[in-house]
């Protein structure tokens, strides 16, 4: 039986972190403060006129709002989640076509999505559970009775987690359904990737996925941890940001997102976030491994097939 984290209410609720009658800009964001707050400075500093307003929530929390204020928006952007979420929920957005999308690896040809990073999951696994020589060292790996007697394997619900659609989407495109049942088979679903990233890192869990700049973070601390990328595939999304459909402050959602896509803010995500930028001309962290020697799988199928498809994995 797959047993569920009990979340507090201060985890799933989405939290504002100012006032938002005061603000010129709202913007909703699954990023935690870790990877937003340094890119927030530097969006004040180059606009100070321009008052912030973040609503904090999973991928899914924050789209599910946008959808319930659609035709009398609150949010001006939504930043982070795949570039999938956004294309699966286009008439929630607006096109505006930033003079830096023609920098980024990839682009929308609708300009509804704007590249952020490229994002990768390793595998994470406690070393207070895990011993060297039980490391996995592929996906298939992760098929085992070896992790329920020590922690359990761990899973992003995919309907809450941005994280976790891609991890399964990315998985069952390239190995198949049937796989996934059996990666499920006696795991432990997490109500959001945080929650999942810590039940590692605090020895609950034995073995999951994990943001690679997050990992690298906290292998440079010391912590408990290993961090894998696997032989066979390593899961992976591009990030983004978009302009909410009728946004109220249209003017500075357009300066936001100018900003994001410039070549200082990507230089800030990768020196003080270690995460690889979107754009051609800015070089990833020197901490991560040559993406190229790596076997990426990115999602496949859409959100709501995964989840229903998961959710019929995990009554199997």
């Amino acid at each position: 039986m797959n047993r569920y984290i009990a979340a507090t209410a201060a985890a799933v609720a989405i939290m504002v972190a100012t006032s938002a009658a005061a603000a010129d800009l709202v913007v909703y964001t699954s990023h935690g403060e870790t990877t937003s707050g340094p890119i927030l400075d530097a969006f004040k500093e180059a606009h100070p006129d321009i008052d912030v307003t973040i609503v904090r929530g999973g991928t899914g929390e924050v789209v599910e709002r946008l959808r319930a204020e659609a035709g009398n928006p609150t949010a001006d952007i939504l930043w982070g989640g795949p570039t999938q979420t956004f294309e699966e929920n286009a008439s929630l957005f607006q096109p505006y076509e930033s003079a830096t999308d023609a920098d980024m690896v990839t682009l929308d040809p609708s300009h509804i999505w704007h590249p952020y990073t490229v994002l990768l999951q390793p595998i994470i696994v406690s070393t207070k559970r895990v011993s060297a020589e039980d490391m996995p060292k592929t996906q298939d790996d992760l098929v085992s009775d070896t992790w329920q007697g020590i922690g359990g394997l761990i899973i992003p619900d995919p309907s809450k987690s941005g994280t976790g659609y891609t991890i399964l989407s990315a998985l069952a495109g390239d190995k198949g359904w049937d796989f996934i049942a059996e990666l499920s088979a006696g795991a432990r679903i997490a109500p959001g990737s945080d929650d999942a990233f810590n039940a590692v890192r605090d020895g609950e869990a034995a073995v999951g996925w994990i943001n690679e700049d997050l990992g690298a973070k906290w292998k440079a601390e010391g912590l408990p941890i290993e961090v894998i990328y696997p032989t066979d595939a390593v899961t992976g999304q591009v990030d983004a940001q978009a302009i909410v459909a009728g946004a109220p402050h249209v003017d500075e959602a357009k300066a936001f997102i100018d900003f994001l896509g410039s070549k200082a803010s990507h230089e800030i995500v990768r020196d003080a976030t270690i995460r690889r930028s979107a754009r051609m001309d800015v070089t990833p962290p020197s901490v991560l491994p040559d993406i190229g020697t790596l076997t990426i799988v990115s999602p496949v199928d859409p959100r709501p097939v995964v989840v229903a498809r998961f959710q019929e994995a995990l009554n199997k």
